[in-house]
């Protein structure tokens, strides 16, 4: 497969810093053809218009992409793992740490690592002793949300803890699974990006350009039994058939548009 082709730019004022985290970028990644561009005092339409490639700001604090065509971008934030993790340290329950059954210790594969908020909140609830390990498909945004749970910092130590201790895989869910061992994980999450899910978040625009649409299928759902110990946790719109289809135990959210289901090992 072709690397993609990308522009690697910096912020329009950028410090020496920043400067040196292009380059070092540009020497590293490996599965990105970077196409490096000085920034001078262009805007980002001028250079889509110029070049007629994405491109890639390396900012004083982050990494924003900048996909053809579009003013949207797509950057790193934690989103709602910030409030959901404190709500969980003051009240002891979230959604997805209750449905999965996660415990101090366990190890989760995370095989729509996408965002990555829901990696953070698996991740905290499996704590130091504890592995989540996120797979993602495309390599702009397994960069960028790698290069963001290493650099972020928030106020609350153990989300920043937390962020820290995710291991993010370039890679396809299903080339993974068929490499691992058979009842090697403890639970194994998937949140497929269906179209009318992106198409109802707007903060998501940028985004759009790199997300995933390949819908869950049973050759990988028979991987993931095989490689899961407990269960196999789906995140889904309310009106996807895969809970049902793949005989997932459904529990309906009523304030929320997208639903858990679970399938015990």
């Amino acid at each position: 497969m072709d690397k993609q082709k990308v522009i690697l730019t910096t912020c329009l004022r950028p410090t020496e810093d920043v400067k040196i985290r292009r380059q070092q970028l540009f020497e590293t990644e490996q599965n990105i053809d970077f196409a490096v561009v000085e920034r001078k005092k262009l805007s980002l339409p001028a250079l889509h218009e110029q070049h007629q490639l994405p491109v890639l700001v390396v900012d004083k604090n982050r990494l924003e992409y900048y996909p053809s065509g579009t003013d949207s971008s797509f950057f790193f934030h934690p989103s709602s793992a910030v409030f959901r993790i404190k709500q969980f340290d003051r009240d002891g329950h979230d959604p997805l740490i209750a449905i999965a059954r996660l415990q101090e210790g366990m190890t989760v594969l995370d095989c729509t690592l996408g965002l990555g908020a829901d990696a953070i909140i698996m991740s905290h609830a499996v704590g130091q002793s504890g592995q989540v390990t996120g797979i993602e498909s495309n390599p702009v945004t397994a960069l960028i949300v790698r290069e963001g749970l290493r650099q972020w910092i928030e106020g609350y130590s153990p989300i920043v803890e937390a962020m820290r201790r995710i291991n993010v895989q370039l890679t396809e869910h299903f080339t993974y699974l068929k490499q691992c061992t058979s009842n090697s994980v403890d639970v194994i999450y998937f949140d497929p990006m269906f179209e009318k899910t992106i198409s109802e978040s707007t903060h998501l625009d940028g985004l759009r350009q790199l997300a995933n649409y390949e819908p869950l299928t049973e050759h990988v759902l028979a991987e993931a039994k095989r490689v899961a110990r407990q269960r196999i946790v789906l995140k889904a719109h309310f009106e996807s058939d895969l809970f049902e289809r793949y005989g997932f135990e459904r529990t309906k959210r009523k304030s929320s548009k997208l639903h858990y289901g679970v399938l015990e090992l």
